[in-house]
């Protein structure tokens, strides 16, 4: 199975699985991502991983893969759509990791390249071991990374620094990654699933309404003005504070016991 997905108590776990092809994704294992996020039960985190030392080296440049044939098809005709209906396919599996309401955290070892740098950037939060590789090296290809790198990487380090990744296509690792902003926690090598794990784990025990109305105002910050943000931090705490939960872990607390949800 190229995609594996389960769940470990409150928490998801997508697994993406191809291995022997450092995880880099034909056109079913795209498919397979889009609808085992969607696919997903009610859960309170998750988490994305690669099965074995890599995270996901992107798109699969197998001949036999039937996207790359449809690709090759509009790069030999000029006919551009094509190429927006495959871009516009693939920008709808990496959307139902970016739609789930709940934090996603994005578990990185080995490559992380091109798509599946592009799958890490629709998570939340990206956690990466410090011998990770990081990189959009599509230009280098004559492409872009247009599966919402350019767009995502922009919103999280800045025009300028996702100018220097984008157009050289240059490999950072976890430490450099870090430090640009591409990630928000580095491990130790082998440790980057257990890392997300346990914040996931962390996320779960909170009060799970509570969770939501945080990330969907923290989700929704950078596309507006900062009184219409405040706005909707406001009514979003309004809504956090009566919707029972806060009775709960209030008393929790009080009673110095774990609340029951």
């Amino acid at each position: 199975m190229p995609i594996r997905a389960r769940v470990d108590g409150n928490v998801g776990v997508i697994v993406l699985s191809q291995p022997a092809r450092r995880n880099a994704l034909d056109h079913a294992s795209w498919l397979a991502l889009r609808d085992a996020a969607r696919g997903m039960p009610e859960i309170r985190a998750l988490v994305v991983v690669g099965d074995g030392p890599d995270f996901c080296s992107g798109l699969d440049l197998a001949d036999d893969n039937p996207l790359l044939r449809d690709l090759a098809s509009a790069v030999r005709s000029g006919d551009d759509s094509v190429a927006r209906r495959a871009i516009g396919e693939l920008k709808d599996c990496v959307s139902a990791l970016a739609d789930l309401q709940v934090p996603t955290f994005a578990a990185i070892e080995g490559a992380c390249v091109g798509g599946g740098l592009e799958i890490a950037l629709a998570c939340d939060v990206r956690i990466a071991a410090r011998s990770a590789i990081l990189a959009l090296p599509e230009v280098r290809l004559g492409m872009i990374p247009d599966v919402g790198g350019c767009a995502r990487l922009t919103r999280l380090v800045g025009p300028g620094r996702a100018a220097d990744l984008v157009t050289t296509g240059r490999r950072v690792q976890g430490e450099e990654a870090f430090a640009l902003g591409l990630v928000e926690r580095v491990c130790d090598t082998g440790q980057a699933l257990a890392t997300a794990m346990a914040a996931a784990a962390a996320v779960a025990a909170n009060g799970p309404q509570a969770v939501r109305l945080a990330l969907a105002a923290v989700r929704v910050s950078l596309d507006l003005g900062l009184d219409e943000a405040l706005s909707v931090e406001t009514n979003h705490g309004a809504l956090a504070l009566t919707s029972g939960e806060a009775v709960e872990g209030l008393a929790a607390f009080r009673e110095g016991r774990p609340p029951r949800w």
